[in-house]
């Protein structure tokens, strides 16, 4: 497994931008969300549904339980370490 530290991007601005196409969370940072609803569930806490399904479409859940996935997880490690992502 790549060490954290070394890693470029979990997931691109693009696929971010992508995946809330045609939702409205009023102006909020998607990235700052999905890191925040990934933070959630971590934690046992749900999310609204539309970010749920955007976090499953991502991969950084799962369709049946809403468990946070290996993805997922890094992607919230990479948020607390603050990992430069590209874009």
């Amino acid at each position: 497994m790549t060490p954290i530290s070394e890693m470029d991007e979990i997931i691109s601005d693009e696929e971010i931008e992508e995946a809330f196409k045609g939702s409205n969370f009023g102006g909020c940072d998607p990235r700052k969300l999905l890191e925040q609803g990934v933070l959630k569930r971590l934690t046992g806490y749900g999310t609204g549904w539309t970010l749920a399904q955007i976090m499953c479409g991502l991969g950084l859940t799962t369709k049946k339980r809403g468990a946070v996935t290996k993805k997922g997880k890094r992607f919230a490690m990479g948020a607390f370490y603050e990992i430069k992502h590209s874009g």
